[in-house]
């Protein structure tokens, strides 16, 4: 748990995993489709990393506490940053987006669904929650 507090005060993305019966934190992997030469993303801005983002205080508490849980429960997970939001995300269709303002529970039906069921209480504490389920 302190690997993942770490993370979130530096304002890194980190990734959780776990090999065997050791969790495994790391930094999250992009996707990528095409190789560049150095020489070809002159001027695009292309490969520049941030040293981290601040996280607002308020998604920092809660992410802290549904990590506490995820990692009780053995559920890999990733956690990415944007300008004012983060994301915690368990595959490509399900994931939780957090604004200052409201929060997104993408890909789940209820709130009663795992892994989102072991969280629901923190969910509560934030404003406008919209469940997006996914359409058949």
């Amino acid at each position: 748990m302190a690997e993942v507090s770490n993370w979130l005060n530096e304002g890194r993305p980190f990734e959780v995993r776990f090999e065997g019966g050791t969790v495994a934190v790391s930094e999250v992997k992009g996707i990528v489709k095409i190789e560049l030469k150095k020489g070809e993303t002159k001027g695009l801005g292309v490969g520049k990393k941030k040293a981290g983002r601040k996280v607002p205080k308020e998604q920092k508490a809660f992410i802290q506490s549904a990590a506490e849980r995820f990692l009780a429960a053995k559920v890999p997970f990733k956690v990415t940053f944007g300008p004012k939001e983060s994301t915690l995300r368990f595959d490509l269709d399900r994931y939780i987006h957090i604004y200052p303002d409201r929060c997104s529970v993408v890909g789940f039906t209820s709130l009663n669904e795992a892994p989102i069921a072991l969280i629901k209480e923190q969910l509560a504490s934030i404003p406008n929650v919209r469940l997006l389920a996914p359409q058949r």
